[in-house]
């Protein structure tokens, strides 16, 4: 029950990260604030893994936007350069993704090994204008879990009219081979244990879509609702321990900026 509230969490949070963003992108000339955004939030998120159930809750929010430092969901760093147009960052970020045996309602699955979540640093780059945000991040596996490397580029465009603002972002992740070897192959040894196919999947391209909308009911209290949408490369999709191709999350919340 513990690991579904956290990968809950992790849900959640990472749904909001680009509402932290435009929040701190509307209050940056706002003088009388230190760069908070404190608020409560619950999703509902869908998994890939075979006999795995729908997971949700409910959880307290934090964000915060500094000169210097951030923390937007799951990620937090440090500025190395940061103007009105462009901003480079070193970011350690907590990698959600896990597989518990015991979740799943498939007898051959619940004779696998757990696959456990891990932390991710690297670098970041954001570039704002008028025509939207490009973001690209580049990193690898800080702890020695999944030995791997991710890559995420993606476009926003936020759309704001009277108190809302409406963010659709398209984008894609990159993980190696490493990775998803952890995360969705069957070793020899749980082949046998399991009867699963042995699998060693290798580098794939993951494409997502999320659609963000913030709505401000005062000065410094907003709400929230956001969907993200992510579809399984076929090296991931065409593991024996993947039962869906892709993967759909909702959340929604309030956030009070101080």
């Amino acid at each position: 029950m513990r690991q579904k509230v956290l990968s809950c969490i992790a849900a959640v949070t990472i749904l909001i990260g680009s509402v932290f963003a435009v929040q701190a992108e509307e209050n940056k000339n706002t003088d009388n604030r230190w760069g908070f955004d404190l608020g409560i939030g619950g999703t509902v998120s869908t998994s890939e893994y075979r006999g795995v159930e729908r997971l949700g809750t409910a959880l307290p929010l934090l964000g915060y936007e500094g000169d210097r430092l951030y923390l937007r969901g799951l990620s937090g760093g440090v500025h190395v350069f940061k103007n009105e147009n462009h901003e480079f960052n070193v970011q350690l970020s907590y990698l959600p993704q896990n597989f518990f045996a015991s979740w799943s309602d498939s007898s051959a699955m619940k004779k696998l090994d757990d696959r456990y979540a891990s932390a991710m640093v690297g670098i970041n780059y954001r570039l704002h204008t008028d025509l939207g945000m490009l973001a690209a991040t580049l990193s690898t596996d800080a702890l020695g879990v999944n030995n791997g490397v991710m890559a995420v580029a993606s476009y926003s465009y936020p759309v704001r009219f009277a108190n809302m603002s409406l963010i659709p972002t398209l984008g894609v992740q990159w993980t190696d081979e490493n990775y998803n070897d952890y995360y969705y192959g069957v070793s020899k040894s749980e082949a046998q244990a399991s009867g699963l196919s042995h699998y060693s999947p290798q580098a794939t391209l993951a494409p997502y879509g999320e659609l963000t909308l913030r709505v401000g009911l005062s000065e410094s209290w907003s709400a929230f609702a956001s969907g993200k949408a992510l579809f399984l490369g076929e090296e991931v999709s065409n593991s024996p321990m993947v039962e869906h191709s892709s993967k759909y999350s909702l959340s929604g919340g309030f956030l009070y900026a101080f």
